[in-house]
């Protein structure tokens, strides 16, 4: 697979599935089980996949704060804000 290709591939995976792979590389090694080339492939994986992440967050984070801007153009009124403030209570008068 060619680099574009893998990278739409991370592209096109959940954002769990990113983080729990990554998990799985940490640990394995973590282990220190594996043979160098091995360790040094999956630290690659694990920066690809970080990556991917990391983007992911990044634009969710965009999304997020494009949404609050949007809410803070028009704020709607709060459950609270039902007009009854005015109106005397019991003992006032």
């Amino acid at each position: 697979m060619t680099e574009p290709e893998e990278a739409s591939d991370l592209a096109s995976r959940p954002f769990d599935e990113l983080v729990a792979e990554l998990q799985r590389i940490v640990q394995s090694l973590e282990a220190g089980n594996l043979p160098l080339e091995e360790s040094i492939a999956r630290y690659r994986e694990a920066l690809r996949l970080h990556a991917a992440a990391e983007l992911r967050l990044r634009q969710a984070e965009l999304t997020i704060s494009e949404l609050g801007r949007g809410m803070g153009a028009e704020p709607a009124a709060s459950p609270s804000d039902d007009g009854d403030e005015a109106t005397p209570t019991a003992g006032e008068g």
